[in-house]
C-alpha cells in the first residue's frame, strides 16, 4: 500500500520576520495512520533562497514527525516564489523524472509532474512499476487562467497509459450540489470574482470551469459526470462508496466569507482508479480549540499500486 498526502501549508511556514516555523506542519501530520510515501505540497514560499535551507528544513521536520526519510523537490510557478513541491520517501519510491524550472527543453505541461518507480516492485530497473504524480497550485484570482492551466493538465487523463495521481490547490470547485457550497453574497464583490462567476440570471455562483474540464460536468439527471478528460476526483469516489458521508470542504472556517469549498483536489486517471482505496480518503479536521496548522486542511488516501490487481480480487 502506498499512502499519499496533499497539503497546502500556508506560506510554506514562512513567518512575517522571514523565518520559518515547521511546528504546525508537524502538527498537521500528527494523526495520519501511516507515513505517506508521497506528499504533494503547495506554497513552498522562497524555499530556493539561502541554498534551499527551508526546503531541507521542511523535509527534516516531516521526517522527524513521521519517522521516515523524505527527499524534497521544488516545482515551478511563474507568478511568484511560492512553487509547489513534492516530498517522497526514497526507501519506497525512486524518482525517475522531475523538471526543474530552469531546465532547457521543458514544456509547460511537463512542469510539476514526477515519474516514479516503486522500489520493491521488482529487482531489476526495467521491470519496476511506474506511475506519474503531479502537483499544481492554480491561479487564485482568475477563472480564465485556471481553465488554461487545467487544459495543460488534461493530457494526464485518459490519454496517459501510466497510472496518474495528482492534486493541488486548484483554487476552484466543481459543479454539483453534493459538493460543499458557499454563500456568495457573504463575500465582498472583489472576493466573489476570485472563485465565483456571475450567472445569466444575475446570481453569483462558483466558477467550476477548470475542475469540470478535468473531471467532467455534473449531470443532475444521471448523477454522473460527462465530458471530462479522464481524471476522477478521489473525494467523489469516496462519496460514492459511502454517500452517507458528506464531502468536506478543504479550507478551514473563517478563511473564505460565506463558507469553505472543496478546492484542494486529489485526482486519479482511468489507469489509476482501480488502485485507489476510496474508504481511505480523509480530510483531516484540525483539533477543536486549537489554531489550525494552515488555512487549508490535510488530505490523505491510500493506493494499492504495490499490489497486483489479481491479488485484490
Amino acid at each position: 500500500m502506498i499512502d499519499i498526502a496533499l497539503f497546502n501549508y500556508h506560506n510554506g511556514g514562512r513567518t512575517p520576520d522571514g523565518r520559518y516555523d515547521f511546528t504546525p506542519l508537524q502538527q498537521a501530520f500528527a494523526d495520519v495512520t501511516a507515513a505517506p510515501a508521497l506528499i504533494l505540497f503547495c506554497e513552498a514560499s522562497r524555499y530556493r533562497d539561502n541554498a534551499g535551507a527551508a526546503k531541507y528544513a521542511a523535509a527534516e521536520a516531516l521526517s522527524d514527525q513521521l519517522g521516515v526519510p523524505y527527499v524534497a523537490e521544488l516545482g515551478s510557478m511563474r507568478r511568484g516564489p511560492m512553487p509547489p513541491a513534492i516530498f517522497y520517501n526514497p526507501d519506497l519510491l525512486i524518482l525517475r523524472r522531475w523538471w526543474n524550472p530552469d531546465d532547457p527543453g521543458v514544456f509547460d505541461d511537463q512542469r510539476n509532474v514526477a515519474r516514479f518507480a516503486l522500489r520493491d516492485s521488482a529487482r531489476a530497473r526495467d521491470h519496476r512499476r511506474e506511475f506519474l504524480a503531479f502537483v499544481h497550485h492554480f491561479e487564485p484570482l482568475s477563472g480564465d487562467a485556471r481553465l488554461e492551466q487545467a487544459r495543460r493538465v488534461s493530457r494526464y487523463g485518459d490519454s496517459e497509459p501510466l497510472p496518474v495521481i495528482g492534486g493541488g490547490d486548484l483554487n476552484g470547485t466543481a459543479s454539483g450540489d453534493h459538493l460543499p457550497q458557499r454563500d456568495w453574497m457573504a463575500a465582498t464583490p472583489h472576493q466573489r470574482t476570485h472563485k465565483g462567476t456571475l450567472g445569466p440570471d444575475g446570481a453569483w455562483g462558483p466558477d467550476t470551469r477548470a475542475v469540470d474540464h478535468l473531471i467532467g460536468d455534473w449531470d443532475t439527471t444521471t448523477g454522473q459526470r460527462t465530458n471530462g478528460c479522464g481524471l476522477h476526483a478521489v473525494a467523489e469516489m469516496a462519496w460514492r462508496a459511502d454517500p452517507t458521508q458528506p464531502i468536506a470542504p478543504t479550507v478551514n472556517p473563517g478563511n473564505d466569507p460565506g463558507g469553505g469549498l472543496l478546492i484542494d483536489w486529489l485526482l486519479a486517471n482511468d489507469a489509476m482508479t482501480p488502485h485507489v482505496l476510496p474508504d481511505t480518503y480523509r480530510v483531516h479536521l484540525p483539533d477543536p480549540g486549537q489554531p489550525p496548522p494552515s488555512d487549508h486542511r490535510l488530505i490523505t488516501c491510500s493506493l494499492t499500486l504495490d499490489t497486483p490487481l489479481e491479488e485484490r480480487r
